[in-house]
């Protein structure tokens, strides 16, 4: 927001899905893993309650829980859990690598996987804690440049008072132009520190430019400013990234979601202390608009100020920004970086994930707060009290689905017929007819705090 300057591998059996679903007819088989293999106590409980519910169409959806540290993959229709154990990661935007960091001793393990069966990837020891940092309320971690070339790694959580903040750069190291940078091995490149309290903001889409916010108050949502470091050297720039439609304005806020799009454009969605903003980066030149949202009659509800969705049409044709909770609709221009168009959409009803591919197999639009169907016709917007589908043709409300509930999480399919919504009462999943808004039933189990892919059966 613009103040005045005064006052491891992920579905590795997905890659096979295609397989799968070519035939109704042939029997049902789990798709195969080289993942790790999850306690058994998860296959049996969730055999036990194996009963089809129904209505549901069958899907494999991957989702996660709260009290476990892998992510599990899920039969729609009877909730059954494949016997397999997938470590939480940063995919690549096409979703056929994924790279993952654990604490081993004294050490980290990164790991840069390939999402098919048998074919491994790099990994890399690195001394001391490191994780994959996070941006906003996305719950799938981020790091990692839109080349593959380049993974950084955060120490640790943020910490306000920190007196140095450190960054390791982790390269693919090729040799020849033969190998790929997914397929070279991985090497510590080096180990940034920057003197005060500064978070991962993102990458350039080659990786020779990091992206970080400096906070200049310490306080969640306060003053920050975007500085950029040149990898090669680890040396951060002198220039502050501002707004250069209005250069001495200052920033404030946090944010909530980010959507990277393949020229370099990066779009982060703040919620300011006055109205929600997007700061919008091109991370290839080192520039930066920032575009200010409406503010609505309810912004000052903390809970719903946080349930702003951002998505963006695999083209240059739109990003749209939704809040269901507080019943808004904006329509970014994503070459004049502007607000083309905004709507009040009633709030009786938030790292998306664009159109990609598991491996081999088509996956629906996936996202926190919002997602489009598969033909860019309709949004679906999840909120604190339901679920609005929207037009994207003028911004009107078709309907609402699931009134009375808070959703956390939506996926749909890649034929855009059926929805799923992670419902926030419970850890519950429903399935929602797309076209009729009909609620065909609901995935057997709960306790599940992200939906994070749903794939054809």
């Amino acid at each position: 927001m613009r103040t005045d300057p005064l006052p491891r591998l992920l579905l590795v059996c997905l890659t096979v899905l295609c397989v799968v679903a070519c035939s109704a007819a042939a029997p049902k088989s789990a798709p195969p893993s080289t993942v790790s293999r999850a306690p058994t106590a998860s296959s049996s409980s969730a055999q036990a309650s194996a009963a089809v519910s129904a209505g549901v169409p069958n899907a494999w959806l991957l989702v996660g829980r709260p009290d476990q540290p892998v992510l599990h993959l899920v039969e729609a229709a009877t909730g059954e859990i494949q016997d397999m154990a997938i470590p939480d990661g940063t995919p690549a935007a096409n979703w056929r690598r994924v790279v993952s960091a654990r604490a081993d001793g004294g050490e980290t393990i990164v790991r840069d996987d390939i999402v098919q069966p048998g074919l491994g990837g790099a990994e890399l020891r690195v001394a001391g804690h490191w994780r994959l940092p996070m941006v906003g309320l996305d719950p799938v971690p981020a790091g990692r440049s839109l080349d593959g070339s380049t993974i950084v790694l955060v120490e640790g959580a943020y910490n306000p008072d920190a007196g140095v903040s450190r960054f390791a750069i982790l390269q693919h190291f090729t040799l020849g132009s033969v190998q790929t940078a997914g397929d070279a091995p991985l090497r510590l490149a080096r180990t940034i520190e920057l003197p005060g309290a500064f978070e991962y903001d993102t990458l350039s889409p080659n990786g020779a430019i990091l992206y970080v916010v400096q906070h200049l108050d310490g306080e969640a949502g306060g003053h920050y400013q975007v500085r950029a470091v040149d990898v090669a050297t680890g040396v951060m720039r002198d220039a502050v990234i501002v707004d250069k439609t209005h250069p001495d304005e200052s920033m404030a806020g946090s944010p909530i979601a980010q959507v990277r799009r393949p020229n370099g454009l990066v779009l982060t969605l703040y919620r300011g202390p006055e109205h929600p903003f997007i700061h919008a980066l091109n991370s290839t030149d080192a520039w930066a608009v920032c575009i200010d949202l409406p503010k609505s009659a309810s912004n000052a509800d903390a809970a719903a100020s946080l349930d702003w969705g951002l998505v963006s049409a695999p083209g240059d044709s739109w990003v749209f920004a939704v809040n269901a909770s507080l019943g808004l609709a904006v329509e970014i221009d994503p070459t004049q970086l502007a607000v083309r168009r905004s709507a009040s959409i009633g709030t009786t009803a938030g790292a998306p994930i664009v159109l990609a591919k598991f491996g081999h197999g088509d996956v629906g639009p996936s996202g926190r707060r919002l997602v489009p169907s598969p033909d860019g016709k309709l949004l679906f917007a999840a909120g604190a009290s339901g679920l609005t589908v929207i037009k994207t043709a003028d911004l009107t409300v078709v309907r609402t689905d699931l009134a009375g509930s808070a959703i956390d999480a939506l996926g749909i399919t890649p034929d855009g017929r059926t929805l799923f919504a992670l419902l926030r009462d419970g850890g519950r999943i429903a399935a929602i007819d797309t076209e009729s808004g009909r609620r065909l039933g609901t995935v057997p189990g709960e306790g599940y705090d992200r939906l994070l892919a749903v794939a054809p059966w």
